[in-house]
């Protein structure tokens, strides 16, 4: 079990790295972009669509899991201060959970419209046609991902004693 959490935290920080690096190239290409238009009066044409319905795209989803990794998000837990150490952890355990079914929904139904959109040659029309699939699959790799964290997540709450340290993963507590 610890192998497949190993490779899945490596897999989590390749993903990242990726939505970093994207990033950056999202930068690079908006600021070429406003130097093209202003000074050279030549924008480059591709760059709105490139960025608005890929890298953002790209970026958004694939460094979901990292950041849930990484105790990003925020956990709303009014009912959990009225509970135990035990109960928290099995109420957190319970949203994990949750949140899991609906991530794993969204990849599935996201993964499934990549491969229609992949089958019948959907295209977005600009100044260059864009494959809608190439869009698209970056979604239930994200979400597929961010699933498989939030289980993990879930068993570990179950399991792993409660402190007010990080776990292993690099994982704090954010609540409110």
């Amino acid at each position: 079990m610890k192998v497949l959490i190993r490779i899945h935290a490596g897999a989590e920080r390749a993903l990242f790295m990726l939505a970093a690096a994207t990033l950056v190239v999202m930068m690079a290409l908006v600021s070429a972009d406003v130097v093209a238009r202003y000074v050279f009066n030549a924008p480059l044409s591709f760059q709105f669509e490139l960025t608005t319905n890929y890298l953002m795209v790209m970026v958004a989803t694939i460094a979901l899991p990292w950041c849930e990794r990484r105790g990003a998000f925020i956990r709303l837990s009014v009912a959990g201060r009225l509970l135990g150490p035990r109960g928290r952890r099995v109420l957190h355990a319970a949203g994990a959970l949750a949140a899991a079914a609906i991530m794993a929904a969204i990849a599935w139904y996201s993964g499934w419209r990549t491969v229609d959109k992949y089958q019948s040659g959907d295209a977005i029309f600009g100044v260059i046609d864009w494959p809608v699939w190439a869009s698209l699959v970056w979604v239930p790799i994200g979400c597929g991902m961010l699933a498989l964290r939030l289980l993990v997540r879930a068993a570990t709450d179950i399991v792993a004693p409660e402190s007010g340290e990080p776990e292993a993963g690099g994982r704090a507590s954010s609540e409110v």
